[in-house]
């Protein structure tokens, strides 16, 4: 029995999942594909996941694309094989992932290695990563969203330079320009990133899905339909037992510290 592509590890509140074809620079191919859509699916049905982290295993984070997946496609010049490798539903499904998704990336992520990051809610990297979106190298285009997503995160100018270029970025350089919000020794990234997902996980979950859900509405709409968007979200909120219980905590905690001065 083959070995699943992508690993689910943890039994708390954060679920792991770990790209796994470190033979191939876990290089994407048919069965990594559907390995991670069926893990991101099984952690967004299970209640006690409250976030998600996504690392690779081995020395890369992806290597993107199988290179020898996609010349036996234009070698067989097979257009159902072509349409069920660029089928939409993959980047669907992880764009509508609901929960907190946190990329560690811990090494060279190229391509789709690149672009797939770009779907996470917080992308940290270790020091020895290295971003490059090398589509035209290959003579293919941004996919996985990237198009809409990346100018939206380090400004079209940057994402035109990437791009068109396909030039590498270092670590520090896409931390200046907010590709990534940290940068860790390699033997930390792990920890950071479960650190950040405990944090996360520790709020109450219903409103913490839709902050997820109002910031992702309010990068794609206008104003009046955000206002709209946000204030249906907020009451939704304000009725979970989850609100109710956090604010008497808050209270309870307010009252202690307001006791301590007293004394």
């Amino acid at each position: 029995m083959a070995e699943p592509t992508v690993l689910q590890s943890g039994t708390g509140p954060v679920r792991m999942l770990t790209l796994n074809r470190p033979q191939r620079l876990n290089a994407l191919n048919e069965a990594m594909k559907e390995d991670l859509m069926a893990a991101l699916a099984a952690a967004g049905e299970d209640d006690s996941v409250a976030a998600v982290v996504l690392t690779g295993a081995g020395r890369a984070f992806s290597a993107g694309g199988d290179l020898d997946r996609f010349a036996a496609l234009y070698q067989e010049q097979d257009f159902s094989a072509v349409e069920r490798f660029t089928d939409l539903a993959f980047p669907r499904a992880v764009a509508a992932f609901s929960k907190p998704l946190i990329a560690a990336i811990n090494g060279p992520a190229v391509g789709w290695g690149f672009t797939l990051p770009l779907m996470a809610d917080i992308r940290i990297c270790s020091q020895k990563a290295r971003f490059v979106c090398g589509f035209v190298r290959v003579g293919v285009t941004p996919e996985f969203g990237s198009s809409a997503l990346l100018p939206r995160i380090i400004g079209l100018g940057r994402a035109l330079e990437l791009v068109l270029t396909a030039r590498e970025v270092e670590p520090q350089e896409a931390l200046a320009m907010g590709l990534v919000s940290q940068v860790c020794p390699p033997e930390e990234l792990l920890e950071s990133a479960q650190r950040i997902a405990a944090v996360i996980a520790a709020h109450p979950r219903p409103a913490v899905k839709m902050a997820k859900a109002i910031l992702l509405h309010g990068a794609q709409n206008g104003l009046e339909d955000t206002l709209s968007y946000e204030i249906s979200c907020f009451k939704r909120a304000m009725a979970t037992k989850e609100h109710y219980q956090a604010v008497k905590a808050m209270q309870q905690a307010l009252r202690a510290k307001e006791a301590q001065k007293t004394t």
